[in-house]
């Protein structure tokens, strides 16, 4: 008779989330995951798998919840959810030194673990869309002009995203962050 779980496995993924986003992948052992949950080893892996299973899975758990279209979602379509992403993004930096777990995954793991690259190139993929389909809607509205090149745009947009992520974890003051932000948007909304 198998024995029932005595654990939330939704509160035991969400824990390890929490570890894996402060320590990252490497330098977080089993042991860590089983004091930050408070379940043994045995039942962690015969719930979740392998370490880097219970990683990927927690990885994909902060991809849903932390989504440019969640963050942006209350914003007019077109240019005021490129500053809403982009503003969103830089006061998580200010607030989190953390960083942004995929990004910091993919600083970590990129090159050397195809699959874990893979979801990294896809979030990438993923967000310059999203922003060249803000940038469509924002030429539509005429909010920038019709003949700026929406994929270099969305690109640089991506990049400033993914690089407010890193700026968390140097420490950069609130400043410094929210001037990369203006900086950038004032790009984007030049004639």
């Amino acid at each position: 008779m198998a024995r029932t779980k005595e654990f939330d496995t939704d509160e035991a993924l969400e824990k390890s989330l929490g570890i894996f986003w402060e320590k990252g992948f490497e330098a977080t052992s089993i042991q860590d995951l089983v004091d930050a949950t408070g379940v043994n080893r045995a039942s962690l892996y015969e719930t979740f798998g392998s370490k880097r299973d219970l990683f990927r899975r927690a990885l994909e758990r902060f991809g849903s919840a932390n989504g440019i279209e969640a963050m942006t979602a209350a914003a007019e379509p077109g240019l005021a959810k490129i500053r809403a992403a982009l503003r969103s993004a830089g006061e998580q930096s200010i607030r989190d030194a953390r960083g942004c777990m995929l990004v910091n995954t993919i600083i970590e793991c990129g090159g050397r673990d195809e699959e874990l690259s893979e979801i990294g190139r896809s979030a990438r993929i993923s967000l310059e869309e999203f922003f060249s389909r803000c940038l469509v809607e924002a030429q539509r509205r005429g909010e920038i002009p019709a003949r700026r090149d929406r994929r270099s745009v969305a690109r640089l947009l991506t990049n400033t995203l993914f690089g407010l992520r890193v700026t968390a974890k140097t420490g950069a003051s609130p400043e410094f962050v929210r001037s990369i932000v203006d900086t950038t948007l004032r790009l984007v909304e030049q004639r």
